[in-house]
């Protein structure tokens, strides 16, 4: 139904939405109603149009895009200096979001990372390392009824969590072996806004027992330390 509106068509009645969708009537005239109420559209004078909250996750994609470009040039270089994976993860809800990856030496190394792919925050370095500068209500949110073991090594109850989190504040890093994937190390880093409040994640992967990833932590840091000064600089990341 979205996709009938364009530039050329910008308010449409239901008759023409049910038309160009290929919905019955009703149907299309219920979905409307419903569409309205969440502000995805709005009412206007021969019909409806386009809402506010369409525009809203509009200009959040610009800014995951932007993240993504201002991003990526440093992800090379920590891949390059590293040899390893490298990853750009969002928070979105209870999962952390891979918005960009970079593979390393270890490309055929089993891992459940994809862009787009969502794994719970709570079993990622990712996560721990954006759920430790997050409010509290976005911790709580974050931690689930059930701890699902996704390896060997995830975090298996609330209060161990907790003892992490307060770990990653304390020495800058999440570290994690074997949490969200077998096999699988990480280390990473959240990227911060000015006031401290976390916007991403960048983190390495390799092989568990095969590497000390752990050493690449400064590297990470480094990169995210850059990465801050960038966009506290950008206006556009303040309510990203």
């Amino acid at each position: 139904m979205l996709g009938a509106f364009s530039g050329e068509f910008p308010v449409l009645g239901v008759n023409d939405i049910a038309r160009r969708s290929g919905l019955a009537k009703s149907v299309t005239s219920r979905i409307i109603s419903e569409l309205v109420a969440v502000d995805f559209l709005e009412r206007a004078d021969n019909g409806v149009r386009v809402g506010i909250r369409l525009f809203e996750l509009g200009e959040l994609v610009q800014r995951s895009k932007e993240l993504r470009r201002l991003a990526l040039a440093a992800m090379a270089d920590l891949r390059q200096a590293t040899g390893t994976t490298v990853q750009l993860s969002v928070l979105k809800g209870t999962d952390q979001v891979y918005v960009e990856i970079l593979r390393g030496h270890d490309a055929e190394m089993a891992i459940r990372s994809r862009v787009g792919g969502r794994v719970p925050a709570y079993a990622t370095a990712g996560g721990k390392a954006v759920l430790a500068h997050s409010a509290e209500a976005v911790v709580d949110m974050a931690i689930p009824e059930t701890f699902e073991l996704l390896g060997p090594g995830t975090v298996p109850d609330e209060p161990s969590l907790r003892r992490q989190l307060d770990l990653v504040r304390n020495n800058g890093y999440a570290h994690e072996i074997e949490e969200s994937n077998p096999g699988v190390e990480c280390v990473a880093c959240p990227i911060l806004r000015g006031d401290g409040t976390p916007i991403a994640a960048i983190s390495v992967s390799g092989p568990a027992g095969q590497a000390n990833i752990l050493q690449y932590a400064p590297a990470v840091r480094i990169t995210t330390l850059g990465l801050n000064r960038r966009i506290r600089a950008n206006p556009a990341f303040n309510s990203l």
